[in-house]
This record gives structure tokens, sequence and C-alpha cells, in this order.
């Protein structure tokens, strides 16, 4: 078993916002990652879609969440499945909002400008 105290977790600037990698392909999590963002007030994250699911529990703040053409308000505890290839963005609300995410391994995120990665938090 991988233990991995918090110290140690390795935290990345992605568009303004802290993901801090919780459980990694490349630090024992073989089949997925695990990983917390942090997103300020104000701040958000853009349209983008995954080639896996994307689940995430919203642990504190709020926020809204575009799936496709709908809109939802979320706050602590509130929890959402995207389906693959489904765009998405998010927004803050005032206070920002941090979520906990988990991917499978190697999920790719695609933008709409057609730019392509695989986050390091992700990869195998």
């Amino acid at each position: 078993m991988a233990i991995e105290r918090a110290h140690e977790h390795p935290t990345f600037d992605s568009m303004g916002n802290a993901v801090t990698s919780l459980a990694a392909p490349t630090r024992g999590a073989t089949e997925l990652g695990l990983f917390r963002t942090e997103v300020p007030p104000g701040g958000g994250l853009p349209a983008h879609r995954h080639d896996h699911l994307d689940v995430f529990v919203i642990d504190r703040g709020s926020c809204t969440f575009h799936l496709g053409a709908e809109a939802f308000e979320l706050g602590p505890g509130d929890s959402g499945v995207v389906p693959i290839g489904t765009w998405h963005r998010l927004e803050a609300g005032p206070d920002g909002v941090v979520l906990t995410v988990t991917m499978l391994a190697g999920t790719r995120l695609e933008f709409e400008d057609g730019r392509a990665l695989v986050p390091p938090w992700l990869a195998p």
C-alpha cells in the first residue's frame, strides 16, 4: 500500500487554479488519479471535455457548473459525473470553490481551441 503524507502531495498551477495531486498513476495509483482543485473567487475552469469519465464532489464554496447547455448551482457535498466527451466548464462562486476529482489514468483533456493534453496528475 502506498502512503503519502499531506505535505508530500505535489501542487500544480493550472490556469490560475491550484491542483493538488492526492493519488497519481506515477505514485502507486496505477489506474486512476485523485486530485483537489482550488478555484479562487472570480476564477473558473474553461470549457473542455475528456475521453473518460470525470467524477467530482464539491468540498467547500460554490460554483456554477455548465454541462453542455445546462447550468447547475453547486455547493458543499454536491457531486457530479461528467459523461465522456461532454463539454463542461465551471465558474467559481464569491468565495471560490474547492472540489475533489477522480479520473482514469491517462485521461486526456481537450479544449475548444483544439489543444489537448494529459495533465501531470493523471499521466501514467
